[in-house]
């Protein structure tokens, strides 16, 4: 039964082991005004990103499969336009699944961190 039990622990220690969050690059978003800094949060491919100015706020952008999915980033005004792409059948091609608006006022003087 000891056997058992620490196969059981050694499999829930290599599982959790992979999904910790670490950095892999950061992208220069709006002209260099933002940055989407981005994370490997799972060893089978998922990235998640958080969008900055380094100084007032930090937005969790989403989770993300890096082979079929992407996030594009565009600036509007004073307004930041976030696209999440997934290629969705077999061409390959990138499709708009999700869109998602924010304004860059209302987030440096809320100092939204996530």
């Amino acid at each position: 039964m000891k056997i058992r039990m620490g196969y059981f622990y050694l499999c829930v220690i290599v599982l959790t082991m992979g999904c910790v969050k670490t950095y892999k690059f950061t992208s220069h978003v709006c002209n260099g005004k933002l940055y989407a800094e981005n994370f490997n949060v799972n060893p089978a491919g998922v990235d998640a990103v958080y969008l900055t100015d380094s100084l007032s706020f930090r937005l969790y952008v989403g989770k993300y499969d890096n082979e079929h999915e992407n996030f594009n980033f565009g600036c509007k005004g004073d307004s930041v336009i976030i696209k999440k792409l997934a290629s969705i059948d077999t061409t390959g091609i990138m499709k708009v699944i999700e869109t998602n608006v924010y304004n860059l006022k209302d987030l440096k003087t809320k100092g939204r961190f996530e």
